[in-house]
């Protein structure tokens, strides 16, 4: 395990990953650390600043200044400005006389030189003379290197009793099958199912469980991206920060330290979550989807039928960015902060990655489950918070409805509910009416549709929805799933099934009515609104779980559009009466 943490560290960057474990490392450890790094703001050398006792030594306080990889000539003393020996030349002439708390002016000054890998030999000596001429007898320098660092996380992480052999085994198991991603992934599930059912004294083993969370995911990301294989560091990243907020969720209103504590861990996996899936999307999605068909033809499909199940579950993992980049807009307007061109700049063009992935791979204009429903509600609500975005989704929704509804009255590829592979791969295959009949006795998918449609008034295709249901699918239970009271307590770690649906819904009558009984549900209801994801500023961790755990993403999420679209009709109705 140790060797496994090592190469770990070796492959972490200074920012955003190595800075972003040590503090909690040290903090678990039983330091108080009192200096986090920041953006923007001189440093002067110090990338994390801490006080307290290692190994039962007298009190002192860290200072940790950070650099990646191994150590060499140029990231010693070299041009670049991340050099580490001017970083503690700062810290030695500027943030100790100036910057250090009063409280600690008294106390043992440790000078950490920490990265990832080791110090290359030819730089040894240099390093050695310049610590021999700056220590001094409050001052000392300390060789914080990847198996020093190691071994830290093993005795504050990963020790054996909270971390013991058959959960490490896991861990190993998860790593070691980085090739087969699904068996990964597994193993990972059955880590991540331990920390999430441990029983807990008191907030302080919350906390260290979600660090542990937290180290374990870092770990599978760093050998995925060395495999050069990140699928399963992305399916393990969504399954963690689910289980992190069940974890975290009771502290989000509190203002207690160990809450605070608790929940800046989670916003620490949290961004974990956000550094994996963007790196998968921006390496492996988004420079390929202005090509046509590049990424079909990249799933290496045994069958046509794997394009198309793999096609929509892109299609909403890159939708799911574009849904975190909007809430993040949201937050910073909320808490009165500048929000960044670049952020704005980042969300049009995953609005452009998404719609260009569509038209240049045809499938996903045909669904062949009911199901993906979830993954192309994801991609509407996504686009629909840009409304340049609307042309597109009328030409798309008009394209699966035609190519579904040609493609069952043909005895071709029409969207089924069947969850079985072998049946699903003889679709296609002359069917007898009452095998189509079975194949769709239910449906969210028309529904869903027809619902985006009838409110950005497209009323020719709620329209061919409601006829074609109205001939060929009246047997079918058209129906939509909405949050109970129950979903609270499973919608993060889906340790049982939960939630309602409301049946049948009326394809066939007047626009009016069918939203009217679509969406009174939702303002009847609070439990949408008392879900913790809500509460706490996360609404992406709801899709996130739908998408994750296969639930159809809650109409709530387009209750806003439908107060438009009544004020609307409203408007014009008053108008119409004088």
């Amino acid at each position: 395990m140790k060797l496994i943490i090592s190469q770990y560290l070796a492959s972490l960057r200074e920012r955003d990953e190595l800075d972003v474990i040590l503090p909690d490392l040290l903090s678990e450890l039983g330091l108080t650390v009192f200096s986090r790094p920041g953006r923007g703001t001189t440093q002067d050398g110090v990338d994390v600043a801490a006080v307290g006792s290692l190994n039962g030594e007298s009190e002192k306080v860290y200072l940790l200044s950070i650099k990646s990889g191994d150590l060499t000539r140029s990231t010693w003393n070299g041009d670049s400005h991340q050099a580490l020996r001017p970083s503690l030349e700062e810290i030695i002439d500027a943030y100790i006389p100036n910057r250090l708390p009063v409280q600690h002016r008294n106390k043992e000054i440790v000078i950490c030189l920490c990265f990832g890998g080791f110090i290359n030999e030819q730089v040894r000596p240099k390093v050695e003379g310049f610590i021999a001429r700056n220590t001094l007898e409050k001052i000392s320098f300390a060789e914080w290197n990847g198996d020093f660092i190691a071994d830290l996380i093993m005795r504050g992480f990963l020790k054996e009793e909270l971390l013991p052999i058959d959960a490490r085994s896991m861990l190993r198991k998860s790593l070691a099958l980085i090739d087969e991603p699904e068996y990964s992934y597994q193993h990972f599930c059955r880590l991540v199912h331990w920390f999430s059912n441990q029983e807990t004294k008191d907030d302080k083993e919350s906390l260290t469980l979600l660090r542990q969370l937290n180290i374990c995911l870092w770990i599978l990301f760093s050998w995925c991206r060395d495999a050069n294989n990140l699928e399963p560091a992305y399916l393990a990243s969504e399954i963690t920060l689910l289980n992190a907020w069940e974890i975290a969720k009771s502290h989000s209103a509190s203002n207690l330290k160990i809450s605070k504590n608790i929940m800046s861990t989670f916003s620490s996996c949290l961004h974990t979550y956000r550094s994996i899936t963007n790196e998968y999307l921006d390496k492996c999605i988004t420079p390929h989807v202005d090509k046509r068909h590049a990424i079909s033809n990249a799933v290496n499909p045994m069958c046509k039928f794997d394009v198309n199940l793999r096609l929509f579950d892109l299609l909403s993992r890159l939708s799911m960015q574009g849904i975190w980049l909007s809430n993040e807009i949201r937050q910073n307007y909320a808490n009165s902060e500048i929000v960044s061109e670049n952020l704005i700049n980042s969300l049009h063009e995953n609005f452009d990655a998404v719609k260009k992935l569509i038209r240049n791979n045809p499938v996903l204009l045909s669904p062949y489950k009911d199901d993906q429903a979830i993954d192309i509600g994801i991609a509407l609500y996504s686009l629909s918070l840009d409304q340049s975005n609307m042309t597109f989704i009328k030409d798309w929704l008009k394209e699966l409805i035609e190519r579904a509804t040609f493609s069952y009255e043909a005895n071709g590829i029409f969207p089924s509910i069947t969850h079985d592979y072998a049946k699903l791969i003889t679709l296609g295959e002359r069917q007898t009416k009452e095998q189509k009949e079975e194949l769709t006795k239910s449906s969210v998918l028309y529904p869903l549709i027809s619902t985006v449609a009838s409110l950005y008034k497209m009323e020719d295709i709620s329209k061919a929805i409601g006829d074609f249901c109205e001939k060929s699918l009246s047997h079918c239970a058209m129906q939509y799933w909405y949050p109970l009271a129950d979903t609270e307590d499973f919608l993060y770690t889906n340790k049982h099934r939960h939630g309602g649906v409301v049946h049948p819904i009326d394809l066939f009558g007047k626009v009016e009515d069918r939203l009217e009984q679509i969406f009174d549900e939702c303002t009847n209801t609070e439990y949408y609104n008392k879900l913790s994801a809500i509460e706490g500023g996360l609404e992406p961790l709801i899709a996130m779980a739908c998408r994750h755990y296969r639930y159809p993403l809650p109409i709530h999420f387009w209750l806003d559009d439908y107060e438009l679209f009544k004020e609307q009709l409203n408007s014009a109705e008053a108008a119409i009466n004088g």
